[in-house]
Order: structure tokens, then sequence, then C-alpha cells
């Protein structure tokens, strides 16, 4: 299945879409704490910034399948 990860914030969207493809909704989400994860590694001092983003996965028809908060702490 192809899983598209869209970062959302209530005003701005930021679409992906090439999107990856997974075996299953369990890759897709280790996946998407994956690339939070590299998103704060990139400029950790932007994590604030991103605190109001959460990240939208959604299938192929555009239906979101789960959503996790940028807010999170993956530790």
């Amino acid at each position: 299945m192809r899983c598209y990860f869209n970062l959302v914030n209530g005003t701005e969207e930021i679409i992906d879409y090439d999107g990856i493809e997974v075996s299953g909704i369990e890759q897709a989400r280790t996946q998407a704490l994956k690339a939070i994860a590299e998103l704060r590694q990139e400029d950790s001092d932007l994590a604030g910034e991103w605190k109001n983003w959460r990240l939208d996965v959604a299938d192929s028809d555009g239906q979101v399948l789960f959503t996790i908060s940028l807010a999170i702490d993956l530790h």
C-alpha cells in the first residue's frame, strides 16, 4: 500500500505528493515516527516551531489512516 505523509497545522499544509510503499499500517507508523525524528534532528532549535503541526498519514484515496502530533516526545 502507498502512504502519504502530509504535514498540517490548521492553516498550512505541506503535501507529500510521492508517498512511499509500505507493507501495512504498522510499517507506515514506524516510517512516520522516523520522519518526525529526522525533522527534529535537522534543526533541534526549530522543534518548538513544529509543536502546532501534525503528520497526517493518508492512503492513496486520501483517507487519513492516522495522525501523529509533532509536539509528542519520541524518546
